[in-house]
Formats: structure tokens, sequence, C-alpha cells
């Protein structure tokens, strides 16, 4: 079986290898083969990461240059780029990623940023005022003492941002989420709040006259020292939030949940909450009002002029 075989080229008969030579190099042959396909997908992988890296770089600046230089640059990638104290007022930045971006003092009074994502960016005392952020992100961004006066939040992410001091007179925070985020101190005088969800956001000593809030939540949320004067409020909830030493002067509440809610010192002279849900006589003894709170049938509240203390319900 392993002895001498023909070739068949010459008819000459050719001695046999031995197996074990056989074997041997039909091994090396495979093992190199092996080598050099590993070799070459680890070259084909190298290329691969190599691409990923440059592609998930985190800005571009061909970008920066073509956003500073025509104040256009829609849908572009500007994650953690430096913007500090530019003026891009009218700038048109809709779909761009500025995720993380240092945007100090800018200026992007009236600028279109639609569908941008500005999570974790850092804005403090930027010029917002008229922009248009409708469906921005905006999640855990530092916003703190921020111009959005007029600023269109419709469908915008706020949750857990910064906007301690924040100036959002007349602002429209249309569906707009603004769960646990920081309003202490700031200004919503006037604006229009629909269908926004405010659960557990700190509001301490915030500013909301003349503003309408309608279809709202507010559970859980602070609202201590809050100014409410004038204020129109229907179908939110208010389920066991903070509206200790609250002025609510003249404020207009209808179908509204109060459900645990914290009456203690509130100031509620001439206002009108006979249609409120879950109001008690327990919250009432806790507040004080005057001859023209209008009050739910059967619950009466105390006059503030027998409470000199509770009428300083002021920011």
């Amino acid at each position: 079986m392993f002895g001498a075989q023909p070739d068949q080229s010459s008819g000459q008969v050719l001695p046999r290898q031995p197996l074990g030579r056989r074997v041997g190099s039909v091994t090396q042959r495979s093992c190199k083969a092996l080598i050099k396909a590993a070799l070459g997908f680890a070259l084909v992988l190298s290329a691969g990461v190599s691409t990923a890296t440059a592609t998930h770089e985190k800005f571009s600046q061909a970008d920066v240059e073509r956003l500073l230089g025509t104040g256009a640059c829609p849908g572009c990638n500007l994650e953690e780029a430096s913007l500090t104290d530019a003026n891009l007022r009218g700038a048109n930045l809709e779909g761009a990623n500025l995720k993380n971006a240092d945007l100090k003092l800018i200026d992007l009074s009236e600028a279109n940023l639609k569908g941008a994502d500005l999570s974790g960016a850092e804005i403090e005392k930027a010029d917002l005022s008229g922009a248009d952020l409708t469906a921005a992100v905006l999640e855990g961004a530092d916003l703190e003492k921020v111009d959005m006066i007029g600023t269109n939040l419709t469908a915008a992410n706020l949750a857990w941002a910064d906007l301690e001091n924040a100036n959002l007179t007349e602002a429209r925070l249309v569906g707009t989420d603004l769960r646990n985020a920081n309003l202490r101190r700031a200004i919503l005088d006037e604006s229009f709040i629909l269908n926004a969800q405010l659960d557990r956001a700190d509001m301490e000593r915030v500013s909301l006259r003349k503003t309408v809030i309608g279809d709202s939540t507010l559970d859980s949320a602070i609202l201590k020292h809050a100014n409410l004067r004038d204020a129109t409020i229907d179908r939110a909830s208010f389920r066991n939030a903070i509206l200790e030493r609250a002025a609510m002067q003249r404020i207009v509440i209808t179908q509204s949940i109060f459900t645990g809610t914290d009456l203690r010192l509130a100031v509620l002279q001439g206002a009108i909450v006979s249609d409120a849900v879950d109001l008690t006589q327990v919250q009432l003894d806790e507040a004080c009002g005057d001859d023209d709170t209008k009050l739910p049938e059967g619950l009466i509240v105390s006059s503030c002029q027998a409470r000199p203390t509770s009428t300083n319900a002021t920011l």
C-alpha cells in the first residue's frame, strides 16, 4: 500500500514519500495559509476601526468653519465644539449635533435649532431669545441665566436641565418635557405652557405671573415662594406639589388636581379655585384668602389680614 507508484507522465515507477513527511508538508502549508488569512483579517479590522474612529470624531472642524463663515450649518457635527461668545444670531442649525458643546455667552437669538441635539451643552448666559427649539434635545443642558424670551420650546426635551435664573418670558412650552429640571428663580411670566411635564421640577421662587398652564403635570414639583399672580390654570395636576408661601392672588384654577398639595401660608386673595379637584379643608386651613376668594362648595379659608406674615408670599 505504501510502496512505489507509477509516474503518469513517464510510466516510471517513483518511490512514495513517507506518510509523515507528506502530512508535515500539508500541515505547514495549512498553517501558512491560516496565518496569511489571519493577518489579512487583522489588516481589514484595523482599517475598519480607523475608519470608525474618523467617522465618530467629536466634531468636524470643517463644520465649525462653515458655521462661523456662513451662519448656516444644518445637520452639522459640532459635538463638544467650543463656540463661546460667538455671534450666530439667526443661524440655521436645524438638526445639528451640539452635544456637550461649549456655548457660553453665545448669541443664538432668532436661530433655527429645530431638532438640534444640545444635550449636556454648556449654554450659560447665552441669548436664545426668539429662537426656534422645536423638538430640540436639551436634556441635562446648563442654561443658567439664559435669555429665552419668546423662545419656541414646543416638544423640546429639557429633562434634568439647569434653567436657574433663566428668562423664559412669553416662551412657548407645548408638549415640553421639564421633568426634574431646575427652574429656581426662573421667569416664565406670560408664557404658554400646554401638555407639558414639570413633574419633580424645582421651581422655588419661580415667576409665573399671567402665565397660562393647561393639561400639564406638576406632580411633586417644588413651588415654594412661587409667584402665580393672575395665572390661568386649567386641567393641570399638582399632586403632592409644594406651594408653600406661593403668591396665588387672582389666580384662576379649573379642573385641576390638588391631591396632597402643600398650601401652607399660600396666599389666595381674589383667587378663583371653586372648580379645583381634591382640594380639602385641611389644606385650606394652612392658607389664607379674602372675601373675593372663590372655593369649592362647603370649604372656607381664613383672611390673610388675620395672618400678616402670610401676606409676604412674594419673590
